[in-house]
């Protein structure tokens, strides 16, 4: 009868050490399967640059309904007169979904979904 008591006594703690290791995985993990963010061009014939510089070489270009995914690679470099008048030095590296090309863009010319 000990023994059964004991086992009784165990599975409580047990659960709870379960669910405290879920509930801090889900706390300090990203999803897994969590889909890259996507957005689009604003603007046609935008530059996406080698690096985040307007004189570095262009690898291609991307025009809205092209899309892009984003690729992690963001720098605050060289600011960049936006069409709204605005001023940007934030750079983010994206993959275009039409044409396969990566590179630099700066964030004047795109938007997140």
């Amino acid at each position: 009868m000990n023994t059964e008591r004991t086992a009784a006594k165990a599975a409580p703690g047990t659960t709870a050490a379960v669910l405290t290791l879920t509930l801090l995985g889900a706390l300090f993990s990203s999803p897994a399967g969590a889909a890259p963010r996507q957005g689009d061009f604003t603007a046609t014939g935008v530059k996406i640059h080698e690096s985040y510089s307007t004189t570095s070489w262009a690898r291609g270009h991307g025009n809205p309904g092209d899309g892009y995914t984003w690729m992690g690679g963001q720098a605050n470099e060289e600011a960049v007169p936006c069409p709204d008048g605005s001023v940007k030095d934030h750079w983010t590296y994206i993959h275009n979904n039409r044409t396969g090309v990566e590179g630099y863009v700066s964030d004047c010319f795109i938007k997140e979904y």
